[in-house]
């Protein structure tokens, strides 16, 4: 079925079922100019915002439009998680080009839905609007937290630990798969990890609500670059240790099939979507044991130290510079 067929309102009434998780502070959702919900009292707002554009974000005959519809809330919620917060009340607005099935489009609202429901997220509307070429999906996305529990990437200081709540690679090994068509056997967990990654919103409320780490990031753009963005936020540098980056077996396993620098893949690609972030040295014990009494996990990955720029410590003890790089929408 084509869009024209049931026309912008007939999407709009097509897509409102099943959009709601709470409605408890719900003044009204789909079906108005605005969408109107109570904040809590007490406790901080948080807003962002991520725009999936096709071909740009993802290629639109490598992942299904379920997923598709997972990833763009997904990513939104990570944001959130990356201050420490709760994600609550989110809008969708899409461009549509006019060679899209409303089937295609149901699957995409079913992903969406279903990660929503997975994390307590209303989808309370947003707009639609046709486009010329490709599909575009912008997510904004409002979530809470108390103000002196929200963490942001200007707090490093010399000597903290860095750390990482989950392993890295496996996004990037998935999309080194899609971009050189090879043929990998055990390709299905690679490929999900970049079309379905799941935010750390657990393991980001732990650490807020200790109060001890000093900055906190989420892994979207690459370690060295998100890692890069808070040593520039705080005034800071930052060695990375080699030996000590975590990735699954398979991740690793890839890599050697192919002859691929498993660091680059691990460092510099990015879209694992697990929160990167720093904590005084008599402190990471203590973080480390509330994480993993609650199922998260927590790798020292580093040091932060005086002076600017990163560097990359080798398994045999060499120290080199590496680019705070990563994803870069512009170059």
């Amino acid at each position: 079925m084509r869009l024209k067929e049931i026309g912008e309102f007939g999407f709009i009434d097509r897509i409102r079922s099943g959009c709601l998780i709470r409605t408890a502070r719900v003044i009204k959702g789909i079906g108005d100019d605005c969408c109107v919900f109570k904040t809590s009292a007490g406790l901080a707002t948080l807003l962002t915002t991520d725009m999936l554009v096709e071909n740009v974000h993802f290629m639109r005959q490598a992942i299904s439009p379920y997923k598709l519809g997972r990833k763009s809330v997904a990513v939104n919620i990570s944001d959130i998680a990356a201050m420490g917060g709760t994600p609550r009340e989110a809008v969708v607005s899409i461009a549509i080009p006019e060679t899209l099935e409303v089937e295609y489009l149901d699957a995409l609202y079913e992903g969406m839905k279903a990660i929503a429901g997975e994390f307590d997220v209303n989808l309370l509307g947003g707009d639609t609007t046709a486009s010329p070429a490709h599909l575009v999906v912008n997510i904004a996305l409002v979530g809470e937290a108390a103000e002196d529990e929200i963490l942001y990437r200007s707090g490093a200081r010399v000597g903290d630990v860095i750390f990482l709540t989950g392993t890295v690679g496996s996004s990037a090994a998935g999309l080194d798969i899609i971009l050189s068509k090879r043929s990998f056997d055990e390709q299905g967990p690679l490929l999900n990890a970049h079309h379905d990654p799941r935010p750390h919103v657990q393991a980001g409320r732990i650490i807020a609500r200790l109060k001890v780490a000093t900055a906190l990031i989420d892994v979207s753009d690459g370690v060295a670059a998100d890692l890069g963005h808070i040593c520039r936020e705080s005034g800071v540098g930052a060695i990375i240790e080699g030996s000590l980056i975590p990735a699954t077996s398979l991740v690793r396993k890839y890599c050697d099939r192919f002859n691929l620098d498993f660091l680059h893949l691990a460092l510099h690609v990015g879209e694992d979507y697990v929160l990167l972030g720093t904590v005084p040295e008599g402190e990471a014990d203590r973080l480390a044991t509330a994480l993993r009494s609650e199922g998260c996990e927590f790798f020292p990955v580093g040091t932060i130290v005086a002076g600017a720029g990163l560097g990359l410590r080798g398994v045999d003890g060499s120290l080199r510079a590496i680019r705070p790089g990563g994803w870069d929408h512009f170059k």
